[in-house]
């Protein structure tokens, strides 16, 4: 072989290692590609969905013994399946959920987190996923068709969610003390015994862990609002909220939600929200 032949063939090789080089979608690393997991939009490792949720909001996200189980987290498995990609779910506290999606802890949250304008300012948010209320309970026996005439109350609810905002913001006039608790269940608890006058939280949660605690709670006249909550994700991976949504939308549609909303609810909990192409745990 002559030396300008041979020099041909190795421009040749170096030609084709370059283009191999430039051909990797997937750089592993926090904020790298997804499209080796089916997706646009950025994940922490590709192929993978991580998920997190507290843990914490029975029946949407819980442990049954060791097993993290719930609405949330099956929902979850779905949207990953969907997306051809592996979920691996965490759990955390739920106020500090928004700065581990901020810090590349997780992809996604889905943890019935209501979008609010100040949580939109610090990750952006998918279509809502279901419709549900501000929901207020008392003990059995409370002479209560509006929470707000209540005289001067202590209000549990659950630290980091909406209804503690609305409690702090709006409920100036007429609520005595906000005691905060780090879930639900435990405010609902004290309730039944006594301890607090009131517990605010959302209406499909407070009437699940009322029944399967046993508890001597009801509601106290209608829900205060109405809300959607969301997916969250890293501020700026639109492309993730992209896929997330299109996910959402094909199991409202294949009937995958239905199922799983039923499983939890006895019913379809998903309203106008979820799949709609509109647009908490609080």
């Amino acid at each position: 072989m002559t030396a300008s032949r041979t020099s041909l063939v190795l421009a040749a090789v170096t030609a084709l290692t370059l283009s191999a080089c430039g051909s990797d979608t997937g750089s592993g690393e926090p904020g790298g590609s997804g499209e080796a997991g089916g997706v646009s939009g950025d994940l922490i490792d590709d192929g993978t969905l991580v998920v997190a949720m507290s843990g914490e909001f029975q029946p949407f996200s819980y442990f049954d013994g060791n097993e993290l189980t719930g609405f949330d987290y099956e929902i979850g498995a779905a949207v990953a399946d969907e997306l051809g990609l592996e979920m691996q779910s965490e759990t955390a506290a739920f106020a500090s959920l928004i700065g581990g999606v901020q810090a590349n802890r997780y992809d996604v949250l889905i943890a019935s987190m209501t979008p609010t304008e100040e949580r939109d300012e610090a990750v952006d948010f998918t279509d809502g996923y279901y419709s549900s209320g501000a929901q207020a309970f008392v003990a059995s026996g409370t002479d209560c068709t509006d929470v707000s005439e209540l005289d001067s109350p202590t209000v549990g609810v659950a630290t980091g969610t909406t209804y503690q905002d609305y409690l702090e913001e709006e409920g100036g006039d007429w609520v005595g003390e906000v005691r905060t608790f780090d879930s639900d269940v435990v405010a609902l608890r004290d309730l039944g015994t006594g301890r607090l006058d009131a517990v605010m939280t959302d209406r499909l949660v407070g009437l699940y862990q009322i029944e399967q605690a046993g508890l001597d709670v009801v509601e106290c006249g209608d829900p205060l609002y109405t809300e959607s909550p969301a997916f969250a994700v890293k501020e700026g991976n639109s492309g993730l909220v992209d896929d997330l949504n299109g996910a959402l939308a094909t199991i409202v549609e294949d009937g995958t939600y239905g199922e799983i909303s039923e499983k939890y609810f006895g019913q379809d909990i998903s309203g106008d929200a979820a799949g709609s192409g509109s647009t908490d745990e609080g």
